[in-house]
């Protein structure tokens, strides 16, 4: 017994000695940064096969209700609309690539919003750096200064920018779970449109 606990330690410690990925400085959202939604996570069935874009109808169907202003509910109504004339044959063959067409305008909208995120958050950073540069600007300057009003005034319009914004780190993390989620919605209605055999 002892033998395989000592020998269970000696497999798991290379694992545990593993470094972690540092951080990415520039993701400040409590959500894991992904950069790509894999297919599998979504999309129980085969890897989706062919190209998507040779496909008019399913190259139409992604182009509807592959932007985020499209609501949920009328995606959904488009997938149904789709899948309803289709034979079996043809919805094993089209709902697969019509989910990989939603998911690669998918992952193209996270990269654009990731991107968003980590310039928003580099800008934070520079505007920190300021705000602070200002601060010292101000103790190192005595009470009766006369620059002390116009640099106090620059101090809180930039703390004052930098607060307003950090209000909205949330509600920008937000995003890309969101194009994340919409996709799952359009996976699992196109997979109850296939064919069970």
């Amino acid at each position: 017994m002892h033998a395989f606990l000592a020998l269970l330690l000696l497999l798991a410690a290379p694992a545990a000695a593993q470094p972690r990925a540092a951080p990415d400085p520039d993701w400040p959202c409590v959500q894991r940064l992904v950069s790509r939604i894999g297919a599998a996570a979504l999309w129980p069935g085969p890897a989706p096969e062919g190209n998507w874009h040779a496909e008019p109808a399913v190259a139409a169907l992604v182009g509807r209700i592959a932007p985020r202003s499209v609501p949920e509910a009328e995606g959904l109504a488009a997938i149904a609309e789709f899948a309803a004339p289709l034979d079996p044959p043809a919805r094993r063959r089209l709902l697969p690539l019509a989910f990989a067409g939603l998911l690669e305008e998918a992952n193209r909208q996270r990269d654009t919003l990731i991107e968003q995120i980590r310039r928003f958050t580099r800008r934070q950073r520079d505007l920190a750096e300021r705000v602070r540069g200002l601060e010292a600007e101000l103790r190192a300057l005595p009470e009766d200064d006369p620059a002390r009003p116009e640099l106090a005034q620059r101090h809180a319009f930039a703390a004052r920018g930098f607060t307003e914004a950090e209000r909205t780190v949330r509600y920008v993390c937000e995003a890309p779970v969101q194009v994340e989620a919409r996709l799952g919605v359009h996976a699992r209605a196109l997979w109850a449109a296939m064919p069970r055999e």
